[in-house]
């Protein structure tokens, strides 16, 4: 005879996957309004928004990198 012993998630681990959900959620939108600014750039779109929209997401990106580094 097999006993069978379900564990109940911790508080600590239901917060857990909760902010995993949260953050693949958006990653998930970042990715979409991410190809949107690539196509718009791509299209030569010259607007003074959507050329500092795609500064600042550089700057975010070269932050991230570096702190992933560390």
């Amino acid at each position: 005879m097999t006993t069978t012993i379900l564990e109940t998630p911790t508080p600590f681990a239901q917060d857990r996957a909760a902010h995993q959900r949260r953050l693949r959620e958006s990653v998930k939108r970042l990715v979409i309004e991410l190809g949107y600014l690539e196509h718009c750039l791509t299209e030569g779109l010259q607007v003074p928004n959507v050329q500092t929209a795609a500064a600042g997401i550089d700057t975010a990106i070269n932050c991230l990198n570096e702190h992933l580094a560390e």
